[in-house]
């Protein structure tokens, strides 16, 4: 009886880490999309689709094809673009490093040199390291810190909304 009251624990405690993860990207998947509505990029990433790169294995790359599926920004239609390892990492609006590839984010940065990508995180201390975004949970609500200075070196303009919207800025 003890083991099974203790397997059903395990299990209840198992599916209440998924549900809140689930929730936690779906609502990652959310601020991103309109991030990409609060930053103007360069004239040259105005053509073609609106790339949103989610490097390793994460839910939110789940939850953002769902989202954005059909969505535009701008004139231009969003791809949601997995990338493996950082060696795979091509041009895109958006770099999403979650949590778990965040150890890599150092070699990461250089192979987006000379462009204008938004990187997005989720552990702290990422802006000291090149981040423009980063997610943090305070309390029960997710929120993000941000770098305008971050942001402004790989040439793109922020709208001072997003500035407002922060939970703090570097």
């Amino acid at each position: 009886m003890r083991k099974a009251v203790s397997i059903l624990t395990l299990l209840l405690t198992l599916n209440l880490f998924s549900f809140s993860q689930t929730d936690i990207s779906r609502a990652e998947a959310l601020f991103i999309y309109n991030f990409s509505r609060l930053i103007e990029w360069p004239a040259n990433y105005k053509t073609g689709p609106f790339v949103i790169g989610v490097i390793g294995n994460s839910p939110i790359s789940g939850q953002l094809e769902g989202f954005t599926s059909g969505k535009q920004v701008g004139s231009q239609p969003i791809q949601v673009k997995k990338f493996s390892s950082a060696a795979e990492i091509s041009t895109c609006h958006i770099l999403f490093v979650p949590f778990s590839e965040t150890k890599n984010l150092e070699s990461m940065l250089p192979k987006l040199s000379g462009k204008s990508t938004l990187v997005i995180t989720e552990k702290g201390g990422a802006i000291d390291e090149g981040a423009a975004i980063n997610f943090v949970v305070i309390g029960d609500k997710l929120k993000f810190e941000l770098s305008p200075g971050n942001i402004s070196t790989r040439q793109m303009q922020m709208s001072s909304k997003l500035n407002e919207m922060a939970y703090k800025v570097y």
